[in-house]
């Protein structure tokens, strides 16, 4: 007989876990979405690209995936170069702590929808001590994974992954992005509303 036996398990409700997580807490895990090709630069200039390089939407939010390059300029010092470098990859990690969510250091993406309503990864959180959190009263856009990495001392990039609740209506919106520290101004991209609309409707379960 062993003298140490494991804790029994703890059973899952997987039904019950999926109820407790409403459309404005993230996409769903049980849903293949409809993939949209976006392929829209968002911003450019000779050291930085931004790109929203497409989407995924299901029935009610829709997930973006936004690609980063960056490159050293014929003219920048080594220290700079990699001062930039760092700063590209570490700004997420402001992105949590407010008293630092509109520093320049911080890239801020934002979406403005034909309403006129918007949401953005600086005032689109929502803290609630409730489970699941109550649905909010405008929509909501978070920031979720990133990373990047590469190019050594001439080229660097990253990705970022961000979720929209709810899913946009079938009409031109606008995608917002804004990084004071690499010089990128408030720009506005229309976005094709009516292709994430027909996406979500492709949306399937991944079991019946």
């Amino acid at each position: 007989m062993d003298f140490f036996t494991p804790p029994p398990r703890r059973g899952r409700d997987v039904a019950a876990e999926e109820r407790d997580q409403p459309p404005w807490t993230g996409p769903p895990k049980d849903l293949l979405g409809g993939t949209v090709a976006v392929e829209k630069t968002l911003f450019q200039n000779d050291a930085l690209a931004i790109v929203l390089a497409s989407a995924v939407a299901f029935p009610e939010n829709v997930k973006f995936h936004v690609r980063l390059a960056a490159r050293r300029l014929l003219d920048e010092d080594e220290d700079t170069w990699w001062e930039r470098r760092g700063l590209m990859f570490e700004g997420r990690r402001h992105r949590t702590r407010p008293s630092r969510l509109l520093k320049d250091e911080v890239l801020r993406f934002g979406v403005r929808l034909p309403d006129g309503t918007k949401a953005t990864t600086v005032e689109g959180r929502t803290h609630s001590d409730e489970s699941p959190p109550p649905r909010p009263e405008g929509p909501v856009l978070r920031l979720g994974s990133g990373g990047g990495g590469g190019g050594g001392d001439r080229m660097a990039t990253g990705h970022w992954n961000l979720w929209l609740w709810p899913l946009p209506p079938p009409e031109p919106f606008e995608f917002v992005v804004q990084w004071p520290a690499f010089d990128v101004p408030l720009t506005f991209t229309k976005i094709d509303g009516e292709a994430l609309a027909t996406a979500a409707e492709r949306a399937r379960p991944y079991w019946s």
